[in-house]
């Protein structure tokens, strides 16, 4: 009897059409939004957009953010201030979205190191609940000279980080 109370829990839970905590995929599990218009470009042969595309748009709301709230300074003359490469990234594909439509990206930060962040980005197509894909990102901020890690991410940094920290 134990294995049909398992195998009908089991049953419940899968056909459940709401998703788990875990994929974050509820618009409440974001922070900071960003719209974006789909280009005709960003689709492939299949009509939806490109997978490779939902990073330029983790890449866009992340870098509009840290320069908007964070004081991210991308010009060449940079010399002081730190800049952020990417160490790791990831996408959990769950729906497709497609042009033209307006998508909603979506920013929090998971987790805060002494010279790392990891941002969590949900795309979100037009006014729908649940992102169609959910991915991110980690950041390691480096010296722009020497290109090795600050010691502690600046004061300024720290502050929009602390924003979207869930």
């Amino acid at each position: 009897m134990a294995t049909n109370a398992a195998a009908s829990t089991a049953t419940t839970a899968s056909t459940n059409k709401q998703p788990s905590k875990e994929t974050f995929r509820n618009r409440q599990d974001y922070k900071y939004y960003l719209p974006i218009q789909t280009r005709f470009s960003d689709c492939d042969m299949y009509a939806h957009i490109n997978n490779s595309i939902y990073y330029h748009y983790f890449d866009t709301i992340i870098n509009e953010y840290l320069i908007k709230k964070c004081g991210l300074d991308t010009s060449s003359d940079n010399k002081t201030k730190p800049i952020g490469l990417v160490v790791a990234s990831q996408a959990n594909f769950y729906a497709s979205a497609s042009y033209p439509n307006m998508i909603h990206a979506g920013l929090s930060i998971s987790k805060i190191g002494k010279s790392s962040v990891t941002y969590r980005v949900g795309i979100f197509e037009q006014e729908n609940p649940l992102a169609c894909v959910v991915g991110g990102f980690t950041h390691v901020f480096v010296d722009p000279i020497t290109r090795r890690p600050v010691k502690q991410l600046p004061k300024e940094f720290l502050e929009g980080f602390k924003e979207l920290l869930v």
